[in-house]
């Protein structure tokens, strides 16, 4: 929360971190965060009784990785911040919202421990990134699916 009483021409900075928790961001069991969210933001006259939020937003998460299950952490992608607020100027302006939707929206949709992640074998659960499976390659199940009537051949009549 900031009044807005008076702002330089030249604006105002703003800088520093906050909890994911004061931005009403949960952690769930697929990420969590492992430092605040750090901000570096600038407040900018724009005619009248307006005013400009300007700047950048850094954060990093811990998640388990969709494909194999492995733990790691991800520094989400710098996301710049352009929002404007009309009639700010001795108003109480909130910009947790704004802030909260601009982190939400470079959450990852798919977390990858690696953009390579090979995953799990369906079959036998092996971790293919550490070592290939035993179990019957794609091409072999593939080909069997393929020729459905191949076991008819073995037939005596």
């Amino acid at each position: 929360m900031l009044e807005l009483v008076e702002l330089p021409p030249e604006g105002a900075r703003l800088y520093g971190q906050i909890s994911f928790e004061d931005l009403h961001i949960e952690e769930e069991p697929q990420f969590s965060f492992s430092k605040p969210l750090s901000y570096e933001l600038r407040l900018l006259p724009c005619g009248g009784q307006n005013v400009l939020l300007q700047g950048e937003l850094q954060a990093e998460i811990n998640l388990v990785c969709d494909r194999c299950g492995k733990i790691g952490s991800m520094q989400l992608p710098t996301e710049k911040v352009c929002h404007q607020y009309e009639d700010a100027y001795g108003k109480h302006i909130d910009l947790t919202n704004d802030i909260r939707e601009d982190i939400l929206i470079v959450f990852p949709q798919k977390a990858l421990c690696d953009p390579d992640c090979r995953g799990l074998c369906p079959k036998c659960g092996q971790n293919l990134n550490l070592a290939p499976c035993t179990c019957e390659t794609k091409a072999e199940a593939s080909e069997e699916i393929q020729d459905p009537w191949k076991g008819l051949d073995a037939l005596q009549l």
